[in-house]
């Protein structure tokens, strides 16, 4: 056990002589978190969700439609198909759980009164573990063809780190142009702080491509408007940089801290999950109790034809 050292607060005296009292605020200064980027029908869809560990979704094979000539001898006979579907599957793996002590003795001896909410606190630490699990699914490794299982998001071609909003939009409109091209449509953009920024530097470039957020709760929200039909949201969920201090945000690793952008279909994302338990429980060892939340997890890009994310330095095969 390490040893504890006491050290007191410091006083001052006015006029060098009159000792002046020391009082604790009841205010906190609060933490710093992960932004809550991904909502709920907003940049992911909950619809493959269901009470269970593991959950198969069926992906139909493409029918395909035969052309003939009315004047061959066969024309005006059908051509039968049967077309068979896969399974693509969502595991709920992983567990997040917070259990916090709350000493009934310490908050009754504080002079201050109850300054800590313990269950909001819990709740913050608890959904930015999820937030942070959730950029995970999103650009873990995409799913082979043959594979059962979700995956990431495709890998955008372009690896070169963006440095002028030109090469930034010129990335995105060719991810854009591939989600096209796929015959599907994308409708979310996740840009990194940085990638933020060559916007905000040079927003008379983007003329009227770029339609700012004027909502003051969806700017809270991190969206910041829409680009070319895309609903653009900044996230410190990615990008490089290191958080300053020990209340702040947890910094970005691997694949996150590399990532530039996300480009996707919000219903091709789909997160499986179930907060199972959300309480109070009395301690059994000392007066006080346990704030508690635990939940399972599991997720990823159901199509990866329909998401793709740009990571600087990234080798990419030529199917990506």
């Amino acid at each position: 056990m390490p040893k504890y050292t006491e050290v007191l607060p410091s006083s001052f005296r006015f006029n060098s002589k009159e000792t002046v009292d020391s009082v604790f605020s009841k205010l906190l200064i609060a933490n710093l978190f992960k932004d809550q980027t991904f909502k709920a029908g907003v940049t992911f869809t909950d619809k493959y969700n269901e009470r269970g560990g593991q959950i198969y979704m069926r992906k139909l094979g493409k029918v395909e439609a035969s052309q003939t000539k009315t004047t061959d001898a066969d024309g005006l006979k059908f051509k039968h198909t049967n077309t068979q579907d896969t399974l693509v599957l969502i595991q709920k793996l992983d567990r997040i759980s917070v259990s916090e002590e709350c000493y009934d003795l310490v908050e009754n001896l504080r002079a201050s009164g109850k300054s800590v909410d313990k269950v909001s606190e819990v709740i913050e630490s608890f959904k930015e573990k999820c937030q942070m699990l959730y950029t995970s699914y999103l650009l873990a490794e995409p799913a082979a063809e043959d594979a059962v299982g979700v995956g990431g998001a495709t890998r955008s071609a372009n690896t070169t780190a963006d440095t002028t909003l030109e090469a930034l939009t010129k990335s995105i409109l060719e991810d854009r142009k591939q989600i096209r091209v796929n015959g599907g449509k994308a409708n979310v953009l996740i840009i990194s702080p940085d990638m933020e920024n060559l916007f905000l530097e040079s927003a008379s470039k983007a003329a009227n491509a770029f339609i700012p957020e004027t909502n003051e709760e969806m700017l809270k929200e991190g969206k910041i408007g829409r680009l070319y039909g895309l609903n653009v949201f900044t996230s410190n969920l990615i990008g490089s940089g290191t958080p300053l201090g020990v209340g702040s945000a947890a910094k970005n690793t691997g694949n996150a801290a590399k990532c530039e952008y996300i480009i996707y279909d919000k219903d091709a994302f789909g997160i499986a999950g179930d907060i199972e338990t959300l309480r109070l429980k009395d301690a059994i060892d000392f007066t006080g109790c346990y704030a508690q939340i635990e939940g399972v997890f599991g997720g990823g890009v159901a199509n990866p034809a329909l998401a793709y994310a740009k990571i600087v330095g990234e080798e990419v095969s030529a199917k990506a």
